[in-house]
């Protein structure tokens, strides 16, 4: 059975079912969108903490494997969803709602 969270629900866009096919679903470019959203909490002293610092490095690959911000949203998607809960970013939670949807 297949669900959708709240905030993709009702939302009046063409359902997509990345089981039938990725093609127009632009995973990449989404995952590179939410990563800019998220550069406001990794960027900003008074946002950040140690789990964007973490995630910052990752992105840079500073240590470690290298791996896309696709990658690393997919693997990280539920502390994503809690950090940006936290701080009540909408937008953000719905570009990842959408991620998790179309492209995981």
């Amino acid at each position: 059975m297949k669900t959708e969270p709240k905030s993709a629900q009702g939302a009046g866009r063409e359902t997509r079912d990345r089981y039938c096919s990725f093609v127009g679903l632009d995973c990449n470019g989404q995952a590179q969108r939410l990563v800019a959203l998220l550069r406001r909490y990794i960027d900003d002293p008074a946002r950040t903490n140690g789990f964007w610092q973490l995630f910052a490095r990752k992105l840079a690959a500073e240590t470690g494997p290298s791996h896309d911000a696709l990658f690393l949203i997919h693997a990280h998607l539920n502390i994503l969803r809690e950090q940006l809960e936290m701080h009540d970013d909408t937008a953000a939670l719905a570009l990842l709602d959408q991620i998790e949807i179309e492209c995981c």
